[in-house]
């Protein structure tokens, strides 16, 4: 199955060509369990009407959370625990058919790939698929195309399937051991450049300069 076709089928489920900007002419909902969710899901709406008072609550929220991430002394049991509060308040919003703009789904698929479920990471790669489908603009910060191609890999390796991008590393505790997650062989690079996500093979030597970075070899 290629990424391609996954885009193709994100794009109907949506309504709407899901690289080619616009959007949804009608709202449209979609129904996630998740038992085990912090928060569970349920069924979530996404709005075409324009909501500034939503929006600045977005932006409020998913301030927090790019914050609560910055270098430093983090710890980790709290921003657990915030987060979990401002998936919620991000749900209340969505629940409600608030959020209708791309910087909305942006910010919210941001606030839910920081879940800790896979129906969270399916959610923040349905918001992904809702900005880009809107016509987020590019930043050269974090594109949203690489932030639709990261959420799918996030919820493929939660349900322990490889992901199909190569945007996710792992980490042993304390050690200096970088490593590319296992990536699907279907995937092209074609395809990840579509998206804005480096080749495959940049992104394994990408783990070998953050393990010489760990290990002091460069600066």
């Amino acid at each position: 199955m290629s990424a391609v076709w996954r885009v193709v089928t994100l794009a109907a489920l949506l309504g709407t060509p899901a690289l080619a900007g616009g959007g949804p002419r009608v709202a449209t909902s979609v129904l996630l369990g998740g038992a085990s969710c912090q928060p569970y899901i349920g069924r979530v709406t996404f709005g075409v009407t324009p909501d500034t008072g939503a929006s600045r609550e977005m932006a409020r929220i998913v301030a927090l959370d790019q914050a609560a991430r910055q270098p430093g002394q983090i710890d980790w049991a709290v921003v657990a625990r915030e987060d979990e509060a401002r998936r919620t308040q991000t749900l209340a919003l969505l629940r409600a058919g608030r959020l209708s703009s791309a910087a909305d789904y942006f910010n919210a698929a941001l606030v839910f790939q920081h879940g800790n479920c896979p129906q969270h990471y399916q959610l923040a790669h349905l918001l992904a698929g809702q900005a880009l489908a809107r016509g987020a603009p590019a930043s050269d910060t974090l594109p949203v195309g690489w932030l639709f191609a990261a959420t799918f890999d996030r919820w493929q390796l939660s349900l322990g399937r490889p992901q199909a991008y190569g945007t996710q590393f792992s980490n042993t505790p304390d050690r200096c051991e970088w490593r590319l997650e296992p990536v699907d062989a279907v995937t092209t690079d074609a395809q990840r450049e579509r998206l804005g996500v480096p080749a495959l093979g940049l992104a394994r030597a990408q783990a070998d300069i953050m393990n010489a970075r760990c290990r002091g070899e460069l600066p």
